[in-house]
């Protein structure tokens, strides 16, 4: 698969994820919803402009975007169960120093 439609296909997916139509996504972005047909369908490229404009209103990384249908989720899942771990790693850090300072 060329990496403009997989990049086509995985930002029409995460703009249905965040709810939001071509128009709104093009108003965002400062396009035309063709233009942004035009990407979606694997047409067109965006610029490095239009890229880091992606990622700031998905809240995702530039990377997510040019990965195969079969590893992307949109939502960046392995670095939110790499948050998860790390939050709960330090949650429990927390409590371990809370007891031991307690006991100071």
């Amino acid at each position: 698969m060329n990496v403009k439609v997989i990049f086509g296909e995985n930002l029409k997916h995460c703009r249905k994820l965040h709810k939001l139509t071509q128009e709104e996504l093009a108003e965002k972005l400062g396009i035309t919803p063709p233009h942004l047909s035009r990407i979606e369908n694997g047409k067109s490229f965006v610029t490095a402009e239009l890229l880091d404009a992606l990622c700031v209103i998905f809240d995702i990384t530039p990377a997510s975007l040019f990965l195969s249908p079969q590893e992307f989720t949109g939502d960046d899942s392995l670095f939110a169960k790499i948050d998860a771990v790390i939050d709960e790693e330090l949650k429990e850090w927390g409590i371990q120093l809370k007891k031991k300072i307690r006991k100071q």
